[in-house]
């Protein structure tokens, strides 16, 4: 499942991407953001706080840092849509977008490959 959220071909994807007047929808055209993420035991696994130390960044629970991918795509303020891969956890029964996350942010369960809904 891991080449399937492949930062590359998911960009190649949303490069092929058309809108209702058939032309590219995005431009090749692209920003990169970095994000500090802070680790907090405090926060609640799966989620994340603004951080009030570092301006623009946030805190999240260690095992919550670890599930995310890297590399994610945004146009503006909208997630791709088109990228979005839903299941649900087997062990906590969480709902999880799979172009966010390695394995569970709130249980730490890995994926199976055949429960993509």
């Amino acid at each position: 499942m891991s080449n399937r959220f492949d930062p590359q071909k998911s960009y190649e994807k949303l490069m092929r991407a058309t809108n209702a007047a058939n032309q590219k929808h995005f431009i090749d055209d692209h920003e990169e953001v970095k994000v500090q993420i802070r680790p907090d035991k405090n926060v609640s696994p799966g989620k994340f706080l603004s951080d009030p130390i570092i301006p623009g960044g946030f805190k999240a629970h260690p095992v919550t840092i670890r599930a995310m991918r890297k590399d994610i795509f945004v146009g503006s303020t909208e997630l791709f849509s088109d990228l979005e891969t839903l299941i649900q956890c087997d062990s906590c029964k969480s709902e999880i977008d799979l172009q966010f996350w390695h394995f569970c942010p709130y249980c730490e369960a890995e994926f199976r490959t055949d429960c993509v809904k």
